[in-house]
């Protein structure tokens, strides 16, 4: 379905932030690109939606198409009407309008009423406390209501490939399960999904395949089941333990520290 061959990723003209990556997202499949903050895994994304110039980024280099034709020299808005969307990090609802007017813009691509309402009734029924709320200003909501706006409002272009830019950020553990939950359903539905996450246990619960990035570049390209399986992908690059919690870096890094201390000393150091 989407195919990312070999591109390349400046900023302001100077700054590389991705080089030579390629990934697949097949149809109907889910896929979850991993990495540490910094990496580039959204600015991959803004090259196949087409929202690398407003932040000043250029694709220099390789093709990313869709159904075997090519986007990556389109408008975001024509890439929109392809049925391939981006819910971004951080949310961005427009917070003065309300729940239901949030919605309605995000079908402002579609021109068959019929169907938006039928979508709007899906999406109403995805999300129940969005129906609760939709006469509320969106900025009211809390973190969690929010993040299901957001996926709500990107769902209502009716999209074939959703790309999800970090959907845990910031969420607690209870509210991650329903966005877990949620992308899950969706993806039962025929939407295909690279989501873009650094919580990897959740990206990889819900993915069939995934990918490493580490300093603008794929590291890794495995099956989710394997890179879970795997106890030193685990540790070194998914910061994982053998439980698959989160491993505290500060604590190794003391223990190296006590570690290279104790050598000095037996050395006469």
């Amino acid at each position: 379905m989407l195919s990312v061959d070999n591109i390349e990723v400046v900023y302001n003209g100077v700054i590389r932030a991705v080089q030579h990556v390629s990934l697949k997202v097949p149809d109907g499949g889910v896929v979850a690109l991993l990495g540490a903050n910094g990496a580039g895994k959204t600015s991959v994304l803004r090259a196949i939606s087409g929202l690398l110039g407003m932040q000043r980024g250029k694709l220099i280099g390789g093709t990313i198409t869709l159904d075997g034709e090519r986007i990556d020299k389109l408008e975001a808005s024509q890439i929109v009407k392809r049925r391939l969307v981006q819910v971004p990090e951080g949310r961005r609802i427009f917070g003065s309008l309300t729940v239901e007017e949030n919605l309605r813009a995000g079908g402002y691509s579609r021109n068959d009423r019929v169907a938006l309402r039928k979508t709007f009734d899906q999406v109403m029924t995805l999300f129940p406390v969005l129906a609760e709320r939709r006469k509320m200003s969106a900025g009211y909501l809390s973190g969690g209501e929010q993040q299901m706006l957001a996926i709500g409002r990107a769902m209502m272009a009716a999209p074939r490939l959703l790309l999800l830019d970090e959907p845990s950020l910031g969420l607690a553990p209870v509210i991650v399960q329903q966005i877990r939950s949620i992308i899950t359903q969706i993806n039962s539905e025929g939407t295909a999904i690279l989501v873009v996450e650094q919580n990897a246990t959740m990206a990889l619960s819900v993915a069939q395949h995934g990918y490493i990035m580490k300093t603008g570049e794929i590291v890794l390209d495995r099956s989710a089941a394997e890179m879970m399986a795997d106890d030193q992908v685990k540790r070194f690059y998914l910061g994982l333990n053998e439980a698959g919690g989160r491993l505290d870096f500060s604590r190794l890094k003391d223990k190296a520290v006590r570690l290279t201390e104790r050598t000095e000393r037996k050395a006469g150091v």
